[in-house]
């Protein structure tokens, strides 16, 4: 009987004796996207993560509807924090209310350690330099690409190469597109587009505001006011989110070809992902404004 427990023991372990001490290692590509329940700070760039990798469960810190300008902090998000495996933020200068937290999390993705856009440039006119107007990220066409790279490698994610096609001849239909409008002047609310309007060379004309939550010079609204009457903008561009007194004040009394936009992407929801929907509709909402 003893013997026959040996033999029997035998054969359930030579499969492993055969192929050696490493037999039970983890493969390679295991040790990939271990990371699987991420926050973003803001909306539009969860829609991103999400869209580039659907296996990722993604959700964002500040709601769709919220402007991130006035965001703070309640004791709910401290949770989100804690149990995510991983946590993608824009930096302590741009989301200051995340800093303390921040410091105590392991896994984190610093966007603005890796993105060119947010650094110091020299100015670029004699007026103004690009280090007066918020980054937003995610509508700056050039660095969705640089995004995901960092992304990718700090999460020890795969290439999102279904991703990046999509992405790819999006941007190469919409250069195309707007080299029609280079010169329709046009207006914006709120400077959410410096970087998009500088990418495809479209011309605006002039900003309301660079922080729709702080309010804006008597003289810089009669400014822009005069440009809207002068007829110089083919439109101007408001956001659903800033629906205020001043808008009014902009446009009253003057035919104004108001065309709504939203840079925040708050009609995806994250799990659509879609954020090539919210690109499409973003240009979209552009060439509505050159051919009115």
């Amino acid at each position: 009987m003893l013997l026959l427990r040996s033999a029997l023991l035998f054969l359930l372990l030579s499969p492993l004796l055969a192929v050696g001490p490493n037999a039970m290692a983890e493969p390679d590509h295991a040790h990939k996207e271990k990371v699987k329940n991420v926050l973003v700070s803001i909306h539009p760039l969860a829609l991103l993560v999400k869209s580039a990798w659907p296996q990722l469960t993604v959700s964002s810190l500040v709601p769709a509807n919220q402007s991130p300008h006035d965001f703070s902090l309640r004791p709910s998000d401290l949770s989100k924090v804690a149990q995510a495996d991983s946590v993608v933020w824009l930096g302590s200068e741009f989301e200051p209310y995340l800093s303390k937290l921040m410091v105590k999390k392991g896994s984190q993705v610093d966007l603005s350690k890796g993105s060119e856009s947010i650094e110091k440039h020299e100015e670029h006119d004699e007026h103004e330099s690009h280090a007066n107007h918020d980054p937003h990220l995610w509508l700056q066409p050039q660095q969705i690409p640089v995004l995901l790279s960092i992304i990718q490698a700090q999460l020890n994610l795969a290439a999102p190469e279904n991703f990046l096609l999509s992405y790819d001849a999006w941007l190469n239909q919409t250069k195309k597109d707007f080299k029609k409008s280079k010169d329709i002047g046009f207006v914006s609310f709120h400077d959410a587009f410096y970087y998009w309007v500088e990418f495809f060379n479209l011309k605006q004309l002039a900003i309301v505001t660079q922080n729709p939550e702080k309010p804006v010079g008597t003289r810089h609204v009669v400014k822009v006011r005069n440009i809207l009457a002068s007829g110089q903008a083919s439109c101007l561009f408001v956001e659903p989110q800033f629906q205020t007194r001043l808008l009014n004040k902009l446009t009253q009394g003057l035919p104004v070809n108001q065309v709504k936009i939203d840079p925040m992407a708050s009609k995806y929801s994250i799990n659509s992902e879609n954020f090539m929907g919210f690109y499409q509709g973003l240009s979209q909402q552009f060439k509505q404004c050159f051919i009115e």
